[in-house]
């Protein structure tokens, strides 16, 4: 079983997106805030962080720097859901290089088919 970090402040997404990945057999770790996820990603230890992209006070891509700059976090692989479409949100997320994007909007089969990518065997 693998070990998800799921990092988002929109608690509907964050349960249908959690239960989703229960259903698939993963261990699931519910952080609301950037800044929560940070506080939890030693003690958790997940082979996966799914990371919102939008967020208030420490939005996805600080969140992703901050893990990149931890050596000890640094290979986590990091999958981004974002709701953002936009030139701005795609420049950030080139230039940031994560493991993974997928849209919000793209629904479950995306997600599902990301996640199996990054994960082990």
């Amino acid at each position: 079983m693998s070990r998800i970090m799921l990092v988002d402040d929109d608690g509907d997404m964050a349960r249908i997106t959690g239960r989703w990945l229960e259903k698939a057999g993963h261990e699931v770790t519910l952080a609301v805030s950037g800044k929560e996820a940070l506080s939890m990603v030693g003690s958790v230890r997940p082979d996966l962080i799914i990371l919102d992209y939008a967020m208030p006070e420490m939005d996805g891509p600080a969140v992703f720097e901050a893990l990149r700059s931890d050596p000890a976090n640094k290979d986590i692989p990091v999958l981004f859901r974002t709701g953002k479409d936009d030139g701005d949100s795609e420049e950030i997320l080139n230039r940031l290089r994560p493991d993974g994007i997928v849209l919000k909007s793209e629904g479950k089969v995306p997600l599902m088919d990301a996640v199996g990518k990054l994960l082990p065997g």
